[in-house]
């Protein structure tokens, strides 16, 4: 049997990748930081769904799975993929951000990948005489492409894993093994209905307030409104895992040409004036 590793499985797009691959026969190995949360997607997806319990953080867990993921497969079973989404995204002024903000950030979003990816290559067949060549499939986000106000954390931690991906792909071609990065835009999943208000910011006050209740607003109103629905994200994850030959990138977006294509071809003086006209901000000041 064909087994898949989804971190971040509980909700949103692991939970839907989990269902498609579920869907398609494959066997998944889902990682959760809670039992109920483990419990709940075994009665929701039965017998092929294995819960793992670690948080990308945490080394020793992660090698402990390992083991776990071993002892699970036979003889004719491998494991084909794994699925990095394990991810948070926090944000805030530059000017009042400590810097345990970013080092929280990176921990999650970049050294959480490096440590999964890293423990599970020689399962994926990273290894001079395998038998088969796996794939690895890193959910990124068009913001790893993109650089957005007041989510500077975020946004940094996602450059950084496309460039870590871009690395590993050029590396693991000496075993033939892929890895495809999926760049999503906004996605309706139900953390935009557990996002604090906006009149819940500590940085209310200061002198973002104006541009901060615009960008927020906004950003919200995007994902709830204008968000693609999140299984056509788990749906090109199976792609990804199931075709011979996926793109090295795979932007998804509700709105590509304003989200992707567009600040991608502006000069960067243009595109930092209207971010100037949607945040508020006096043109003179530019």
């Amino acid at each position: 049997m064909k087994f898949v590793l989804v971190t971040g499985a509980s909700t949103g797009i692991g939970y839907s990748s989990v269902a498609h691959l579920i869907k398609k026969g494959y066997g998944v190995f889902g990682s959760v930081r809670k039992q109920e949360d483990a419990t709940r997607l075994q009665s929701d997806f039965g017998d092929n769904f294995i819960p793992l319990i670690f948080d990308v953080r945490d080394e020793s867990a992660i090698l402990d799975s390992v083991e776990t993921v071993k002892s699970r497969l036979g003889p004719e079973d491998k494991l084909v993929s794994i699925v990095n989404n394990s991810g948070i995204a926090l944000g805030g002024p530059i000017q009042f951000l400590p810097t345990d903000v970013y080092r929280n950030q990176f921990e999650v979003n970049l050294f959480g990948v490096v440590n999964v990816t890293r423990a599970y290559l020689e399962l994926l067949g990273a290894y001079k005489g395998a038998s088969h060549r796996g794939k690895i499939v890193m959910i990124s986000s068009v913001s790893g492409k993109r650089s957005y106000p007041f989510v500077s954390p975020y946004t940094a931690s996602k450059h950084a894993l496309e460039a870590f991906s871009d690395s590993l792909r050029r590396e693991m071609m000496l075993y033939g093994i892929k890895v495809v990065i999926i760049e999503p835009g906004p996605i309706k999943t139900p953390i935009w209905d557990k996002t604090p208000s906006v009149e819940d910011n500590p940085f209310l006050g200061t002198d973002y307030e104006s541009s901060l209740r615009k960008f927020y607003g906004q950003m919200v109103t995007k994902g709830k409104l204008e968000g693609l629905p999140v299984e056509k994200v788990g749906k090109l994850v199976e792609k990804v895992i199931t075709i011979n030959k996926p793109k090295t990138r795979y932007v998804i977006t509700g709105r590509k040409w304003l989200d992707f294509i567009l600040p991608g071809i502006l000069p960067d003086r243009l595109l930092d004036k209207l971010f100037a006209k949607f945040l508020g901000i006096d043109k003179e000041r530019l």
